[in-house]
């Protein structure tokens, strides 16, 4: 029978566990998706937002937002978006796919390179090693979630397979493919970025096996290392005309510091090995949007079996498949050692591959001993002792893929809080104003309105306003369109009981879903035409430049000790489009402060809103409530005081000029009123 009739027949016996492993993996990674994870949260949703960009034509090479992001994710998204819909389920969607092409990916990756092994490992080492990935949680959850770091995995089992296939078997077309493949692993993730180590690594071993550096080899090295760089190039003049997008999120996160000794750095780095075992065996990451607190990425059967994996590689290192595979372990690892923030599991996602087919390689190998020595010794107790260790074997995936599933789907998909952690609200919000008609006002509080959950949810509606309702409140003087405030009343205990006395005509129009038996936002809807109904308790005109127009104070007291705090609100409105950003400054005046070498004896200067609602974003006619406190020292003496109010440009201090009715400059500041402190 020729080679291709046996590769062929081998192929027959082979397929149907290729497809069952690969249909597991699909019920895992698809079941429930539409509604689990149940939103979208921050980095998904940033995808979506790229996505919805390139719908509109946007073709970018690189996503220098959210601290820089390759871009292939994102398209990858925008296609499940033309297909599925726009909305959070199709990022889950577009991320579960890649897992589930990574199984049959770790099973050829495998398969090839435990072909020449003879024994259980040749016949059944890749479908091991795929079902390893198919039952992992590690794997299901960043699976599910939707971040580009989930192709990281898929593309190492891709490019490691084209890599064997082309040396072992000198095809030239696997390697074009390798080097197709490693050029655009570098528009996926940081990670990746490891990949042509690996690469140099297969070659080098290659021409260390046959003991001798020939032509071919060279040939083959270079046509792999001139396809990436092909494909690579638009992403490298990128880079080389940007280079802080290159190294920005790496440098944000690198855990070593040059300023410290060699020694520190050491310890540093022999801490995050030790975290990281524990996270793969032991504790697990703490971040419950990934993870069941606690629960390490593998479990107890499969993380002996990968330990059993890496002493029988030790002990066959000189054999090309264990040596490739550990070197692939430890060199996918340092993104893990390497980086302070996000989740270990995440940065270490390189390894899966490598891990599966140690775990394959831990449990092959021992039942292929116990086999050839059965076979040697035929008895009653040694079939019993093979029977035994098979059934011990079985039971463990099973009961792997048992335990994957409830972690999963019961423990982890009922935590209340995936609610919260996956801006289930925010989602909300944004599918609301984005239904709202155009002409609509939006007023949103506290949730910024460049959050990616709204901007995705309520596909890039324009024009909604934002505001930090703990310490301000946007008020239209008279409402042009009908205006909505979309509040959340967990974060903002104050827009509402003010709007109601701003606007008492407005009414609460739509209630957002339920989160701990409350909605979680509520609307509040002014028809046109209305008119706001503002009294300050201290009436005061005041006029800037002709920009900024003061309409009053309120104080919470009359009359203050040392050691409390004075808590003063501001009203002004807009009289003109500014392009400047102020910074709004309030003072407490009083005797000689030897502390200030003048009358200041307390202030407190910021954007308005606490930099919530900088004046660059008023509209004419807005008025803003802004709320100041004042700490009075201990020391303060009794006596009356002053309070005194105005803007400036920051850095230069330049303060705007009070104007008079005439609009003659008069001061600098405006004094608002008097205020006493006593002893008593």
């Amino acid at each position: 029978m020729s080679p291709a009739k046996v590769g062929l027949k081998s192929w027959q016996h082979r397929l149907p566990f290729l497809i069952g492993i690969t249909l597991l993996a699909v019920f895992f990674r698809l079941y429930r998706i539409g509604s689990l994870p149940p939103g979208d949260s921050y980095d998904p949703a940033f995808y979506g937002v790229d996505a919805l960009g390139i719908l509109e034509g946007d073709r970018p090479i690189f996503f220098p937002d959210n601290f820089g992001r390759e871009p292939l994710f994102s398209y990858l998204v925008a296609i499940c978006f033309v297909v599925l819909g726009i909305g959070p389920p199709a990022i889950h969607v577009a991320s579960a796919m890649v897992g589930i092409l990574t199984v049959p990916a770790v099973y050829l990756v495998a398969d090839e390179m435990f072909s020449g092994e003879g024994g259980l490992l040749a016949r059944f080492g890749g479908a091991l090693a795929a079902l390893a990935v198919a039952i992992s949680y590690w794997h299901l959850n960043w699976s599910r979630y939707g971040v580009r770091a989930i192709l990281v995995p898929l593309f190492a089992a891709l490019i490691s397979y084209l890599l064997w296939r082309g040396l072992r078997r000198g095809s030239r077309s696997a390697l074009v493919g390798c080097g197709f493949l490693l050029g655009l692993s570098m528009y996926t993730y940081q990670a990746a970025r490891l990949f042509p180590l690996l690469v140099i690594f297969g070659f080098v071993y290659a021409v260390w096996s046959h003991k001798s550096f020939s032509k071919r080899d060279l040939v083959n090295l270079i046509l792999v290392f001139a396809v990436a760089f092909i494909v690579f190039a638009p992403l490298g003049y990128y880079f080389l005309t940007h280079p802080e997008g290159f190294a920005l999120r790496m440098g944000q996160t690198f855990v070593l510091d040059a300023s410290q000794d060699l020694g520190s750095n050491v310890r540093v780095l022999a801490g995050k090995l030790i975290k990281t075992l524990l996270v793969f065996h032991v504790s697990g990451d703490d971040w419950p949007i990934v993870n069941i607190p606690g629960r390490p990425a593998l479990n107890p059967f499969l993380s002996m079996a990968s330990f059993l994996g890496i002493g029988i590689g030790l002990l066959r290192i000189k054999k090309g498949p264990y040596l490739f595979v550990l070197i692939w372990l430890g060199l996918m690892t340092i993104p893990a050692l390497l980086a302070e923030q996000a989740a270990i599991s995440k940065r270490a996602m390189g390894t899966m591959p490598a891990v599966a087919m140690l775990i394959a390689i831990g449990t092959l190998v021992p039942c292929d001993a116990l086999c050839r020595w059965v076979a040697r010794r035929p008895s009653l107790a040694s079939k019993a002792l093979t029977v035994g260790l098979t059934t011990i074997v079985g039971a463990g995936f099973i009961c792997s893929g048992a335990l994957t599933y409830r972690d999963y789907f019961v423990v982890w998909g009922q935590d209340p809080d995936l609610f919260t952690h996956f801006d289930v609200g925010i989602d909300a919000i944004g599918r609301y104003v984005g239904e709202l008609p155009s002409e609509e006002q939006i007023y949103l509080s506290p949730i910024p309105p460049h959050h990616p959950s709204v901007v995705l949810n309520s596909k890039q509606r324009p024009g909604i306003k934002g505001y930090n309702g703990r310490v301000c409140l946007v008020l239209p003087s008279r409402v042009a369109h009908d205006t909505v405030y979309v509040i959340v009343p967990r974060d903002d205990k104050n827009s509402l009981d003010l709007l109601t006395e701003y606007f008492p005509q407005g009414r609460i129009v739509h209630e957002g879903p339920l989160h701990y038996q409350k909605p979680y936002f509520l609307a509040y809807g002014i028809s046109a035409e209305s008119q706001v109904r503002i009294a300050p308790s201290y009436p005061k005109m005041a006029n800037w430049e002709g920009k900024i127009q003061l309409l009053g104070y309120d104080l919470d007291a009359p009359v203050y000790r040392p050691g409390e705090a004075v808590h003063v609100t501001l009203y002004y409105q807009s009289l003109d489009k500014m392009d400047t950003n102020y910074t709004v400054f309030t003072h407490l005046l009083g005797p000689y402060n030897p502390a200030t070498a003048g009358p200041l004896w307390s202030q407190d200067d910021s954007e308005p809103c606490r930099r919530g609602y900088p004046t660059s974003f008023w509209d004419v006619g807005e008025i803003v409530v802004d709320r100041f406190t004042l700490p009075i020292p201990a020391e303060t003496p009794a006596g009356g005081y002053e309070l005194e109010m105005g803007f400036y440009r920051w850095p230069t201090l330049e303060r705007l000029s009070a104007l008079d009715t005439a609009g003659q400059v008069v001061a600098d500041h405006a004094i608002l009123g008097q205020l006493h402190i006593t002893d008593k």
